[in-house]
């Protein structure tokens, strides 16, 4: 798993290039946007669901093949037994497969890599913070549609890890722009 650091770095690196690249016409469509992430983490004797949030950034190569990265973060929740459940970070490179069903609506599948660290606290002065996280295959399924020429919604739904003992998903509603 890549520390925070250098997945910033990785990722301001690749808008730079993403920039570059759609000045040259090799990409039809790139876009930013962020929205609301309600999640669910089961793991580490836990299950619990909160509200985060989450941006994003993508590139579309042509109407069917694109790439978007996910980067979610924050929620919160008492788990009831003296400890509180919160996401630390989610982040992922996927592969989008699209299909555009008119011209202003799209439906999509996401496939690709995702790592998951979570932040489990004990409400006792003497516990100490687990910080369980896992890495793996992501995929997920969603719908967007443009409310203007440079201005979408999209809903989706990933399922980031299911590991043996790490599960994490999430719906995201969110709004991106086109540039």
């Amino acid at each position: 798993m890549l520390e925070n650091g250098k997945l910033q770095a990785l990722v301001l690196a690749t808008a730079l290039g993403v920039s570059a690249v759609s000045e040259a016409q090799l990409i039809e469509d790139a876009y930013i946007g962020g929205g609301l992430m309600p999640w669910q983490y089961e793991g580490a004797g836990e299950s619990e669901g909160a509200r985060g949030g989450r941006l994003m950034a993508g590139v579309m190569l042509n109407d069917h093949l694109g790439f978007e990265a996910h980067f979610g973060w924050m929620g919160e929740e008492d788990s009831g037994n003296d400890r509180t459940v919160e996401l630390d970070s989610v982040d992922s490179a996927l592969v989008r497969l699209n299909r555009p069903v008119n011209p202003r609506a799209d439906l999509y599948a996401l496939l690709g890599f995702a790592s998951v660290r979570m932040v489990l606290r004990p409400f006792t002065i003497a516990g100490t913070d687990e910080a369980p996280s896992a890495s793996g295959v992501a995929f997920g399924a969603g719908a967007a549609y443009r409310i203007a020429d440079d201005w979408s919604v999209s809903v989706d739904l990933m399922r980031y890890l299911s590991e043996p003992d790490f599960d994490f998903e999430a719906v995201t509603g969110s709004v991106r722009w086109h540039f």
